[in-house]
């Protein structure tokens, strides 16, 4: 079990990212792409790899989250696959093996006493386009050795997204991101998924969840942490420490440190 940390929307560089993972003792940052600082464009692989020769610090990739490989529309869809795959070409060239990435729910109609997701209405269009974008990420992902991972936003309990994760499963290159905050959020409907996928679950999320919001410092909620720990040591899973500010990381790494997670 190696723990990491996201980028934080307070600094303004990679570097100070790194020095901050640095001095937490953690072993890898999460690049997230819908920060600037972390497009392809800008990061180029040959500075990612020399962090890592200098620090020993590694890197992880969280894609933007607005993609949609399943849109309805040809051209977006189209554009959304490619950056999924200039994203893994990056990545391989970098040196990074996880890459995360949203199950996008679409969109919905409120109705006067309900709502009526557009996915649901029309799923078997929505289940054919999502089986021939994933049946494309999965062979690009297996060519360029990068694990995809699908993370949980609260979505897996809707009955068209879990029939869309069985699906998928019959890949062997399907995987899992656990986000424990987001399961806690959504009255830990998520949980019974990853029971059923434990052995595809390869990246954790770990943050908590104090009844009104997620992303809060580490036991200062209701997500059971030591349990969720306890299984990411379990099956080696790497996990980011998935708080957004520099002290409620290190304080979140110190409460780790005190229960013995952490033991550098």
């Amino acid at each position: 079990m190696r723990f990491g940390m996201p980028t934080l929307v307070e600094y303004a560089s990679i570097e100070d990212n790194v020095q901050l993972c640095r001095r937490l003792g953690l072993h890898f940052v999460e690049l997230n792409m819908n920060l600037p600082i972390c497009l392809p464009e800008i990061l180029s692989p040959s500075a990612i790899r020399s962090y890592t020769e200098r620090y020993g610090i590694h890197f992880s990739v969280h894609l933007p989250e607005e993609l949609d490989v399943t849109s309805y529309h040809p051209s977006i869809r189209s554009g959304h696959l490619k950056r999924c795959e200039q994203t893994m070409e990056w990545a391989n060239r970098s040196g990074i093996r996880t890459l995360t990435m949203h199950l996008n729910n679409g969109i919905y109609f409120t109705l006067p006493n309900s709502k009526v997701w557009i996915n649901e209405r029309y799923e078997e269009m929505y289940l054919e386009l999502l089986l021939k974008s994933y049946a494309e990420l999965y062979r690009l992902a297996k060519s360029y050795g990068v694990d995809l991972c699908i993370e949980n936003t609260g979505n897996f309990q809707l009955p068209f997204v879990g029939r869309a994760l069985e699906l998928l499963s019959a890949s062997p290159n399907f995987r899992l991101t656990w986000d424990v905050g987001h399961d806690a959020k959504a009255g830990f409907a998520e949980k019974e998924v990853f029971d059923r996928y434990r052995s595809r679950v390869r990246h954790m999320h770990l943050h908590d969840y104090n009844g009104k919001s997620d992303h809060q410092p580490l036991y200062k909620g209701v997500v059971p942490l030591g349990d969720r720990l306890s299984l990411a040591r379990e099956h080696d899973w790497t996990v980011v420490i998935e708080v957004k500010t520099a002290d409620s990381l290190t304080e979140s790494v110190e409460a780790l440190r005190q229960r013995g997670f952490i033991d550098f």
